[in-house]
């Protein structure tokens, strides 16, 4: 991936940033954690999953409080978090809409205890007119279970 890159990713519990880090180590590029406002959710999962419910039904996304940067300096965006009952969480639909106009690239890597569930597909019907690339996601049981090879070659399709 020679073009210039910029790492967008939200991470509840850290998992999808060790992901992020790895992504950053692989390729040089410049990196971002996405941040919400204190206490928009809580340290437990479960109890996050009913605000997530509440937030996607009604449509009331989560504030974000990174300030990103120019975003015409980036050929590519990739944008990490982490899978939701399936699907992408609150943080990365308000960035999603805080990303309208970019002209680039976007590609969505996430993580997650079990397969995808229709995250890539929650993404694009997320993603506006912004130009999505295929996603690459990964398996989280305690720790990032991952290839190496299978991130460079995803990289690499980029």
């Amino acid at each position: 991936m020679a073009k210039q890159a910029l790492i967008l990713y939200y991470s509840q519990f850290n998992t999808t940033a060790k992901v992020a880090s790895q992504i950053h180590q692989l390729t040089g590029a410049d990196i971002l954690r996405i941040r919400v406002a204190d206490k928009t959710f809580p340290n437990d999962m479960t109890a996050t999953d009913k605000i997530y419910r509440k937030q996607r039904a009604s449509g009331q996304l989560p504030n974000l409080t990174t300030k990103l940067p120019d975003l015409s300096y980036y050929d590519v965006l990739l944008v990490g978090g982490p899978v939701w009952d399936g699907q992408i969480s609150s943080p990365i639909m308000k960035l999603l809409v805080q990303l309208q106009g970019y002209q680039g690239l976007v590609a969505p890597f996430s993580t997650g205890w079990s397969d995808t569930g229709n995250y890539q597909q929650d993404f694009i019907a997320h993603a506006g007119k912004l130009t999505i690339g295929p996603g690459y996601h990964v398996l989280t049981h305690v720790n990032p279970h991952f290839s190496p090879v299978t991130l460079a070659s995803w990289l690499r399709k980029l």
